[in-house]
């Protein structure tokens, strides 16, 4: 079992390798650029290769009507560090419980996770290539921009390659080494091995117990749907695609998946609400009034129609907590109270 533990040592110490060196490497070569631009991708954050890459790679997206690459909007940069410490964590638990079947479960989630992980990372790239600005000043029509998930593509004057960096490398090392482990540990348990007491027995169901219950509850909370902040005066909405600039205005939608549709307005979300499939929706968020730049669930909030507080696509609609804040804004300001099911009914009329 000693070597098999080693190889053990030495897979979560590639795991926590993984956790600061980058995983990913995406280069683009184009002929207005002598020297290669592109990005490393961490664990919790994306950063040029070169001091200004990454702002050269968002000019090249601005002319093409991609959106620009911000590493604070991306979801799953605050997730997988969680991921990670959940699997780093396994292998501390296989290495102190030195059970073969806990090996496999650890080999099987670090290649779940890295599965997992490499078809979030090609939707990502997909959307980031195809949700393209329709006011570009580069179009062509049918034309996408997503870059390769392994490999190399030619994307009108860009070749653009991406392949694993030493974090993603250090991880199939630590899959490596768990693979080693079991077999090493299968050798060692055709061995005959002293009975178990009761005593041993109920104190590895126990810890057993506790791993599981560990690992559920890390990944509901990397599971667990939330919002994203709207980047008012840069995000641009997702049904209008009108610059999101006022911060009284604001709303979002977001997926079972963790994807964020923002919005310069109630009305365009409660619009764009209609075409998603409500199995998909998490959240439907709404900002209040009172409270710029906060959220509010919008199907509990309550609202205001009044022209005396013209909202950015004309529908006059302000969100308001509880129906005393509105009652007091329609004192103030005039107009008719609406609850959700009002508003969504009043949108419509719009159409």
């Amino acid at each position: 079992m000693k070597q098999s533990r080693v190889l053990l040592v030495l897979g979560v110490m590639l795991l926590g390798l993984a956790s600061v060196l980058p995983l990913w490497r995406i280069e683009l070569e184009a002929p207005q650029y002598p020297e290669p631009i592109g990005l490393y991708i961490h664990i919790n954050t994306l950063r040029g290769i070169g001091e200004h890459d990454l702002e050269n790679i968002n000019i090249l997206n601005h002319y093409i009507g991609m959106k620009p690459i911000e590493p604070e909007s991306i979801p799953e940069l605050r997730i997988m560090p969680w991921i990670l410490a959940a699997l780093i964590g396994l292998g501390g638990l296989a290495i102190a419980v030195p059970r073969r079947w806990l090996i496999v479960v650890w080999i099987v989630a670090i290649a779940f996770a890295g599965t997992l992980g490499l078809y979030d990372f090609d939707q990502w790239e997909r959307e980031y290539g195809s949700n393209l600005n329709p006011n570009a000043p580069i179009k062509i029509e049918g034309m996408t921009y997503k870059p390769p998930l392994i490999g190399t593509k030619q994307l009108l004057n860009i070749t653009a390659h991406s392949y694993p960096s030493w974090g993603g490398w250090s991880i199939l090392g630590a899959l490596a080494c768990g693979i080693g482990a079991w077999r090493q540990a299968g050798r060692i348990s055709r061995k005959p091995v002293p009975i178990k007491t009761e005593h041993q027995r109920s104190a590895a169901r126990h810890v057993t117990l506790l791993s599981v219950l560990g690992m559920l509850g890390v990944t509901q909370l990397a599971c667990t749907p939330s919002p994203e902040p709207i980047r008012y005066g840069t995000d641009e909405c997702s049904y209008c695609k009108m610059t999101i600039a006022d911060r009284r205005f604001g709303a979002e939608i977001v997926s079972t998946k963790g994807k964020a549709y923002k919005f310069d307005s109630i009305e365009c979300m409660v619009t764009m609400l209609r075409s998603l499939d409500s199995s998909d929706v998490a959240l439907i968020l709404a900002t209040d009034f009172r409270m710029p730049g906060t959220f509010l669930d919008a199907r509990s909030a309550w609202y205001v129609r009044s022209t005396k507080l013209p909202s950015p696509m004309g529908a006059d609609l302000s969100a308001y907590a509880d129906r005393a804040s509105a009652e007091a804004a329609q004192r103030t300001h005039g107009g008719d109270i609406l609850s959700w099911q009002d508003v969504q009914r009043y949108v419509a009329t719009l159409d």
